[in-house]
């Protein structure tokens, strides 16, 4: 069992997710947002292959348009 942090909620998996998994299990559209690991910008051509560890920070940071 792998468990990381998305957002500082606790998700458990049976097997190393990768970035691209995390955001298909979260229903999130892979437009418009940036993923950090651990403090760490992940560039958007290596989410699907970018594996997650146990106990990993994972923050998902949508962009929005404000006025």
């Amino acid at each position: 069992m792998i468990t990381i942090h998305v957002n500082k909620e606790k998700i458990t998996f049976q097997n190393q997710p990768s970035v691209t998994e995390v955001l298909s299990q979260f229903n999130v559209s892979n437009k418009g947002i940036a993923i950090a690991i651990n403090e760490q910008i992940v560039p958007k051509e290596n989410w699907s292959s970018v594996l997650l560890n146990t106990q990993d920070q994972l923050l998902i940071i949508k962009a929005t348009q404000g006025g």
